[in-house]
């Protein structure tokens, strides 16, 4: 009789330890289940927060690109407001561009600044019936004159802001 409950309670022994070891062995696997996944929804939140960073600044490259190209046609060319219509828009575009990307935030305020003082340099039309005063043709030439002066400092942040995304675009 003794033999037997011997045999009966390394029965039960076997069996709780084997009973412990499939449960640990199930807790180990869920463990490194749940690291994995963690890493793995980190590894995508990266993922998807770099696209959203591409995508701003290919949106605020497009803006930049437009920009250049008008501020080319208007080379030592003085501008009225008729002229610059179209870049009313492209500022708020730009502005708002700035605001949605921390990264090329300080560029892009630079350029809307600088695109104000631009805009701010707007020429008086000039009178069509009778002759013109020296003195207005001379403020007419002072206002030619800083109108080119702000379109170069606005091409020179704008190049900045360019170079810029070229940077933040290249790989680490």
């Amino acid at each position: 009789m003794m033999s037997s409950s011997t045999a009966l309670a390394s029965a039960d022994t076997a069996t709780v330890l084997v009973s412990a070891a499939s449960g640990a062995a199930a807790a180990t696997l869920g463990i490194l289940g749940l690291l994995h996944y963690r890493k793995a929804l980190a590894w995508v939140k990266r993922m998807r927060e770099a696209d959203d960073d591409a995508q701003d600044f290919e949106d605020a490259s497009a803006y930049l690109k437009r920009l250049v190209e008008m501020l080319c046609e208007w080379a030592h060319k003085p501008c009225r407001a008729a002229d610059f219509e179209p870049l009313h828009g492209l500022r708020h575009l730009l502005e708002d561009a700035a605001q949605a990307t921390e990264p090329l935030r300080p560029e892009l305020q630079a350029v809307v600044e600088r695109l104000d003082r631009y805009l701010a340099t707007v020429l008086p039309a000039v009178p069509t019936a009778g002759k013109v005063e020296i003195t207005a043709l001379t403020t007419q030439l002072a206002t030619a004159m800083t109108q080119e002066h702000a379109r170069i400092e606005l091409k020179n942040a704008v190049s900045a802001a360019q170079q810029r995304i070229r940077t933040l675009r290249r790989p680490t």
